[in-house]
């Protein structure tokens, strides 16, 4: 029978460890926004220049959701984890072992 090892506490500090970093990237990257004045791309330009800008900041949002879906994950996949080391506690109780 194979037996599935999971080092729980490992696990849970990487797992916590990435989402402290993907809460800090967020803050880091929500504190600044792209500032392109319209008039950059020039006096008849700046309808292009707007689009740009707009394209900018779309693309800060999208990294921006990104970023916060890796933390989501990572709190998902502690989430689990933790589940998976109650079950497993109870399971070797239930035997009458300690894991």
């Amino acid at each position: 029978m194979s037996e599935l090892f999971l080092d729980h506490t490992g696990a849970l500090q990487a797992l916590n460890h990435l989402v402290a970093d993907g809460e800090e990237q967020l803050a880091r990257h929500i504190s600044t926004s792209p500032a392109l004045p319209a008039t950059t791309a020039g006096r008849d330009f700046t309808d292009r220049g707007t689009a740009i800008a707009a394209l900018l900041q779309r693309l800060h949002d999208v990294g921006a959701e990104r970023i916060d879906a890796v933390r989501a994950t990572a709190e998902a996949a502690a989430s689990q984890v933790r589940v998976l080391r109650d079950v497993d506690k109870q399971l070797a109780a239930d035997l009458g072992g300690e894991r």
